[in-house]
């Protein structure tokens, strides 16, 4: 018989993972099905000193540690995958760089078993209506930031004192500690993460509105659509948000195209970005909903919206094509044509 219960090859107890839930999530659940800690658990799949919570478990997913997770609980290695950043990445066709910064995915902020930034979001009432609280994957991506069954606005810190959520460290530092609260508990102060205020913010129109939720879950559907277009590869119009959105943080002159987009959008008046040039994965929930929909209200009604905006904001043409090969033939012919065709008209 080993140390805290476990025999044989097999864990005794192997739930399943929730639906879309994170890798880490059904790590921890599955230590405290099995009544073992955390570490415990992860020591018996790795050895001691196996990077699991010093590294972005979720992110680098090693084949080994989904091998030998395959081992202890008898699920296939294909459904384990499913649990992890990678897999999602695979699935909205973007770059995923399991050691550094990727495309989309939030950033930890990793210092030994810290969390020094607020990469991990998760929607109160999701946390809430829960039987038991899981971490979900899609809470990870950086322009999910609205809850597509309550459709509140993410939160990515503890509302009561500030830090970010990490939830694995429940019995962290105790160790005759094996039963750890829920992870809906701030593993930090001990506030109800399920109790966090809620907010939304409501576009102008009922089609911008439909158009930002469709983009921002279109994980689950491998296809995208805007504007009465559907793009079979995610990441075309992925590349072209990415574009249109980095110009409208940018710290450059060409950043006025972010007010010349927010005055069509409220002309009664709108905020400011808390900085200019500041990366779209290290900004906060609501910068990054309001810059996701921004760029997307500017794709709708292709390519009117976007031609006003850019000669009111006098944008390089240029620069919505610099550092990336892979745009979308359309978009390319607009931003190198329509300048030209303008000028004709005028």
């Amino acid at each position: 018989m080993l140390a805290y219960g476990l025999s044989g090859e097999v864990l005794p107890a192997h739930p399943r993972s929730r639906p879309g839930e994170l890798l880490s999530s059904w790590i921890v659940r599955l230590a405290r099905a099995n009544r073992i800690k955390v570490h415990a658990l992860c020591a018996r799949i790795g050895g001691n000193m196996a990077p699991v919570w010093n590294r972005d478990v979720d992110r680098m997913a090693p084949p080994w540690l989904i091998e030998r997770l395959a081992l202890l609980t008898g699920r296939p290695v294909a459904e384990i995958y499913e649990t992890t950043l990678a897999d999602l990445a695979d699935k909205i066709d973007t770059d995923h760089h399991p050691n550094g910064n990727s495309t989309w995915l939030l950033p930890l902020g990793i210092w030994h078993r810290q969390r020094l930034k607020f990469g991990l979001q998760f929607c109160p009432i999701c946390l809430r209506m829960d039987e038991e609280p899981y971490i979900r994957r899609s809470w990870r991506l950086a322009f999910y930031t609205e809850c597509e069954h309550h459709h509140t606005l993410l939160v990515d810190r503890c509302t009561s004192c500030g830090k970010p959520h990490a939830y694995f460290r429940g019995e962290l530092g105790d160790r005759n500690a094996i039963k750890a609260p829920s992870m809906a508990i701030c593993t930090h102060c001990g506030f109800d993460l399920s109790l966090a205020p809620i907010d939304r913010i409501e576009w102008p129109d009922w089609q911008t509105s439909v158009a930002v939720r469709t983009l921002q879950f279109m994980n689950d559907f491998g296809w995208a659509t805007l504007d009465g277009k559907i793009y079979e590869k995610t990441a075309d119009i992925l590349l072209v948000l990415r574009q249109v959105i980095r110009i409208l943080s940018s710290s450059t002159k060409d950043g006025q195209l972010y007010d010349a987009v927010a005055d069509q959008i409220w002309p009664q008046g709108y905020h400011v970005l808390g900085s200019r040039g500041e990366p779209y994965e290290r900004r906060g929930v609501i910068e990054r909903h309001r810059l996701f929909g921004m760029a997307v209200w500017l794709l709708q009604q292709w390519p009117q919206r976007f031609e006003t905006c850019v000669q009111i904001a006098d944008v390089r043409r240029s620069y919505f094509l610099n550092g990336v090969i892979d745009l979308p033939p359309w978009f390319v012919s607009q931003v190198q044509g329509g300048g030209h065709r303008g000028r004709q008209r005028r």
